[in-house]
């Protein structure tokens, strides 16, 4: 089979395949373009020629350089344009039917050496290759929108297919200056596998109404700091190939985390596709912009706290401090049990991050117990000390546990999260109970967004809102792993280079603990008893290690 590729076919010329035609010739090859009908090949040569104008404009590009590019593709509207091909790559909508029919008929035009690829993003390669005559030439190539920009190329080979093709096509991906991931075909493949089911979660802690569009974003961009929020992500992609993409992983695996949310069918019924119709979870300018017009008004809030209190040593309690001095605000900060407690009476916001010690900052080698032993000792005191009235805020679970065993049942209690800084923000969770004062959330909200914080004020369930989408996410990379289909490494630059995430989900889990995001999951799986929030095998043998996944 030959493997000297100078002439590569695209067939289907839409955003995604004008996009495949520009790596292509950008990268010195020539390129035959061919859609269905003349008026389709011009729109390609539109999407094409636009796409290196805006280079030029920019100055990233010389226009002499634009035009040898452009001198390098012949676009047409027949298959048989296709036959001096050495390979041919389709970019045709997500239907088995359109697929398996283009490649029966290239299987009479081009060379029998040549190579079929395909660039689905979900479908199974194998299918598509048993429709050929010559299986073992089929490949996947699947390449990530924009084309020109994101990096990641999935190399997807089936049971069929010639053993020194993957190769050859990973060496191809590399010469176009991607990163190629080689892997066996399953659905999703890696990045939908794992992106698509993040989005379906996300999209079912909206329906469900505890917390906004805006709030669910920022817990996405801010809080994970992923590029941008799982909302504006689904609109920009398109909701109805969202929803393909989940019914192809949950025909394939019926696990339910892959089904398409309700709301999600709801809204491909409705026509609400995203930016592609100007409605999806947002309402944008017009069809294909990115505007939004919907943006909700400002919400007043309540007061700031000017007198706070923070008991607890470490980073988050020094960080929290410097903050909330920087409003103005008189600070008691209590970071050691023989201080006198009897500084908090009066104060009307009590924020705790820790034990004495500060947890994992004591600064103790071994098996340290000096939280153990001392923080319900202190708290109790502090229980004491502080005014029944006053509004306590824990931020994490163990403060939480601890001060409730010792707190009058009428003092307001408002727990909250703060999370690590990230390249776009910071984000505060403030959580609302049933039964807690609407006064008294509104009262922390307002302090914490004073500090500087992106706050987020959501239901009091286990993960709140940023670990509750980002924990099962990691959890499912992990299930990948462990299932043999990819690697740690190549998970995580299918990720990073194909999704644009800043760490890949082992790079995150090595960061945050195997154990606190297993620990994490296990309070979600206790709470809802879902089956997807179980924490993975692989990931409790790494916490009981406390080993890491990399490196």
């Amino acid at each position: 089979m030959a493997r000297d590729i100078k002439i590569v076919g695209v067939v289907g010329l839409g955003t995604m395949g004008a996009g495949i035609v520009e790596v292509f010739a950008k990268a010195g090859l020539q390129v035959v373009a061919v859609d269905g009908t003349p008026e389709l090949a011009d729109r390609g040569r539109g999407f094409l020629t636009r796409s290196l104008d805006r280079a030029v404009s920019r100055g990233k590009l010389e226009a002499a350089t634009r035009d040898e590019i452009v001198g390098r593709v012949t676009f047409a509207d027949q298959l048989t344009r296709l036959s001096g091909a050495d390979l041919v790559i389709e970019a045709v909508p997500e239907r088995m039917e359109i697929k398996n029919d283009i490649f029966a008929t290239l299987d009479g035009i081009i060379a029998e050496d040549a190579i079929l690829a395909s660039n689905t993003s979900s479908l199974s390669l194998t299918e598509i290759a048993a429709h050929t005559r010559h299986p073992s030439r089929v490949i996947g190539m699947h390449f990530f929108n924009p084309a020109p920009v994101l990096a990641l190329v999935e190399v997807i080979t089936t049971l069929f297919t010639d053993d020194e093709l993957s190769g050859a096509i990973r060496s191809l991906a590399e010469r176009l200056g991607k990163q190629p991931v080689v892997v066996s075909d399953r659905a999703g493949f890696v990045a939908n596998a794992l992106l698509i089911t993040y989005l379906a979660r996300a999209i079912r802690t909206y329906e469900t109404g505890h917390v906004s569009r805006e709030d669910l974003d920022n817990a996405g961009k801010l809080g994970i700091g992923l590029p941008m929020g799982p909302l504006t992500l689904c609109d920009l992609i398109g909701l109805d190939v969202i929803k393909e993409v989940c019914d192809v992983l949950y025909n394939a695996t019926h696990d339910p985390a892959a089904a398409p949310p309700a709301l999600l069918t709801q809204m491909v019924i409705a026509g609400r596709l995203g930016r592609k119709t100007g409605r999806g979870f947002y309402t944008y300018e017009k069809s294909g912009s990115g505007v939004v017009t919907d943006a909700p008004e400002p919400v007043a809030i309540g007061a700031a706290a000017t007198s706070i209190a923070v008991v607890g040593a470490g980073e988050v309690a020094a960080d929290l401090v410097k903050r909330l001095e920087s409003t103005g605000a008189s600070v008691t900060a209590l970071d050691d049990p023989t201080r006198d407690t009897s500084t908090l009476a009066g104060v009307p916001v009590v924020m705790l991050t820790g034990g004495p010690h500060g947890g994992a900052d004591c600064g103790h080698e071994g098996d340290c117990t000096c939280e153990e032993d001392a923080t319900g000792a202190w708290f109790s005191e502090i229980a004491t000390a502080i005014d029944r009235t006053a509004i306590v805020v824990p931020t994490d679970d163990q403060c939480g546990w601890i001060i409730a065993e010792h707190l009058e049942s009428d003092t307001p209690v408002v727990p909250a999260r703060l999370h690590v800084a990230t390249r776009t923000g910071q984000i505060a969770e403030v959580a609302s109970g049933l039964d807690t004062d609407p006064s008294a959330v509104s009262t922390v909200d307002a302090t914490l967004r004073a500090a500087g914080l992106t706050t987020i004020v959501a239901r009091d369930r286990a993960g709140l809102v940023v670990d509750a989408l980002l924990y099962p996410h990691l959890n499912a990379a992990v299930q990948m792993l462990d299932s043999g289909y990819a690697s740690a490494t190549d998970i995580d630059t299918a990720m990073t280079a194909g999704c644009g995430y800043p760490k890949g989900p082992f790079a995150m889990i090595d960061e945050i603990g195997a154990d606190e995001v297993a620990a994490g999951l296990a309070r979600m799986h206790g709470e809802t008893n879902e089956q997807a929030l179980a924490p993975a095998p692989l990931l409790i043998e790494h916490a009981v290690a406390a080993k890491p996944f990399l490196g």
